[in-house]
């Protein structure tokens, strides 16, 4: 994970659109160039996980089942995370290995169904959540600060088998009151949190395509209803009024984005990248950071297949996010972007570019790379 602390200035509607123009006249080749140069003395350094992929113990000590538990035994599926990196029994040897890294930040996700076996607090799991106050201690104790993400796509198989998971409405309350919980439980010891993982696969391929869990599809409008229950989760406005004060911590969405280049160099085409990140980022980045609605762009193509925020969602909706969380790498371009929503332009792997055109387009907001996987 990186910071960037970037100015502010009051930003023009579709202003990333600048961005192709300005690196197209740059000197060749200063726009492609590894540019050396000292980072700044604040600049984070981080390493990161999720849950799923590296705790293991996955039905341990009262821990229930995740979509992702079910999702990998079916079909021809052969990889599980029933072991993974077995973090669950080593963490001592994780901060042996965080400490030698010599990173300031740490972020982990927390497993709902190791907390919650159910989804709910009447399911209440000590002995799991005893696993996640002691991995905080030992972070502590090295001077290393946690980056807790509250959901990393593992939510609980009862949720979703009782309720469609987050296709229904009823998820984004039961996701506060989640939340709720972790905030006053480790929100002491927790300066950065994530409530989301990257919503655009969470909804575009666990509810759409299929290729992640919960593995549904064959309903093209339903990712845009669940990206619609994600974006109100955000459980900013319960942190701001309960927790902020005392705690002092900050609190965002982590938003997936690839990055794509003009077919040509007409304007035409670059209205076409334009429209290819607002159906990815801009999904979820224009409400939190603009102005509670979704992007033109997305509203003209989609209609009425896209969900719409009333007046009151909007302004519930805007502004709820302290700083912007970016996950940029090959397998979220070339895996999981398909080409319907390239526009026929060409995709390409430029975070310079992204990082300008996300500083232009929302208005300059402090940049998190939270994810920069290759």
């Amino acid at each position: 994970m990186t910071f960037l602390a970037l100015g502010s200035a009051g930003a023009k509607p579709q202003a990333g659109l600048k961005t192709w123009g300005r690196f197209s006249k740059l000197p060749y080749p200063g726009d492609t160039a590894f540019l050396y140069a000292t980072f700044p003395r604040d600049f984070i350094w981080a390493v990161g996980t999720a849950a799923y992929q590296v705790e293991g113990a996955f039905e341990k000590d009262g821990k229930g089942l995740s979509i992702w538990d079910t999702f990998t035994r079916g079909g021809n599926r052969k990889t599980t995370g029933d072991v993974g990196s077995d973090s669950y029994h080593n963490i001592n040897a994780d901060i042996r290995a965080i400490r030698q890294l010599g990173v300031s930040h740490y972020r982990f996700s927390l497993s709902w169904s190791r907390i919650f076996p159910n989804g709910t607090r009447g399911s209440y799991n000590e002995i799991g959540t005893n696993y996640y106050r002691w991995l905080i201690k030992r972070l502590k104790e090295i001077r290393v600060q946690p980056v807790v993400t509250l959901y990393h796509w593992d939510l609980p198989q009862h949720l979703q088998q009782s309720l469609g998971g987050w296709s229904n409405p009823e998820l984004v309350e039961i996701f506060k009151d989640y939340a709720d919980f972790c905030f006053n439980e480790f929100g002491d010891d927790v300066k950065y949190w994530i409530t989301i993982d990257n919503p655009f696969v969470v909804a575009q391929h666990g509810y759409g395509t299929g290729v992640v869990a919960p593995g549904i599809k064959n309903d093209p409008d339903l990712p845009f209803r669940v990206g619609h229950n994600l974006i109100k989760v955000s459980a900013w406005h319960l942190y701001n009024r309960h927790y902020r004060p005392r705690q002092q911590g900050k609190l965002s969405m982590a938003l997936g984005s690839h990055w794509i280049k003009p077919r040509r160099t007409r304007l035409e085409s670059l209205r076409e990248c334009q429209c290819s990140l607002d159906h990815v980022l801009g999904w979820f980045a224009r409400p939190l950071f603009t102005d509670g609605e979704y992007p033109p762009c997305m509203r003209e193509r989609l209609g009425s297949r896209l969900p719409s925020f009333t007046q009151e969602e909007r302004e519930q909706v805007r502004g709820t996010a302290d700083f912007f969380a970016l996950s940029h790498g090959a397998t979220l371009s070339f895996q999981l972007i398909n080409d319907s929503l390239k526009f026929g332009q060409l995709e390409d792997l430029d975070l310079r570019m992204l990082l300008y055109w996300i500083n232009a387009e929302y208005d300059k907001p402090p940049i998190f790379v939270v994810q920069s996987g290759w």
